[in-house]
């Protein structure tokens, strides 16, 4: 595996800094704007809340933050982190957009994460409560792996299909979000990209 460019790692860290300050702007803040307000649609079926809560996912659910790191080494080049980066941003933008839009909140009953408490605590602390729909966890993560893709041989190709199915049931067995939430999430990320 060979060590990334000097351009790409220093594309890359710029692009980090610039999406993690854009995200947490819009996140937290659209988050803050609807707890003013009482407003909140509901967006998931009775059936839904018989999926089984399974804590063990945290784990696979909280990988999203890794994922991105996938492009040092399948990113072709600079230009590929930037047009990452702004597929990432606008994706981040329009949710922001939808999150006031379409406030919503799980359905589901708190439930005790037991030996996964304190990766259950954490995500609590990191995820808004009304930012639901649609699901940037899908969306941003569908956006990576699409810019890895072309890049990437069939092994990693696998895994990397493999990671990201694994990211779309965690949201779902975490009770973090809904399956509108999570069609959202892809036609986000669809869409985002192809535009």
């Amino acid at each position: 595996m060979r060590w990334p460019p000097a351009a790409l790692r220093a594309a890359f860290v710029r692009a980090a800094w610039r999406l993690s300050a854009w995200f947490a702007l819009v996140f937290y803040g659209a988050d803050a704007l609807t707890a003013l307000h009482p407003l909140r649609l509901r967006v998931h079926f009775d059936g839904e809340l018989a999926i089984p809560y399974w804590p063990a996912a945290y784990p696979l659910y909280l990988s999203v933050f890794a994922l991105p790191f996938v492009l040092l080494w399948l990113a072709h080049d600079a230009d590929d982190v930037r047009r990452w980066e702004r597929r990432m941003a606008w994706a981040i933008g329009l949710a922001g957009l939808l999150f006031l839009l379409l406030p919503t909140q799980p359905g589901y009953a708190p439930a005790d994460a037991g030996a996964w408490a304190g990766w259950a605590r954490f995500t609590q602390a990191a995820a808004g409560r009304h930012n639901l729909l649609p699901s940037l966890h899908v969306a941003l993560s569908l956006i990576t792996v699409r810019a890895a893709w072309p890049n990437a041989a069939p092994l990693p190709r696998a895994l990397l299909g493999a990671w990201f199915a694994g990211l779309v049931v965690s949201v779902l067995l975490t009770h973090q979000h809904h399956v509108a939430d999570v069609f959202a999430g892809l036609l986000l990320g669809g869409w985002r990209w192809r535009r």
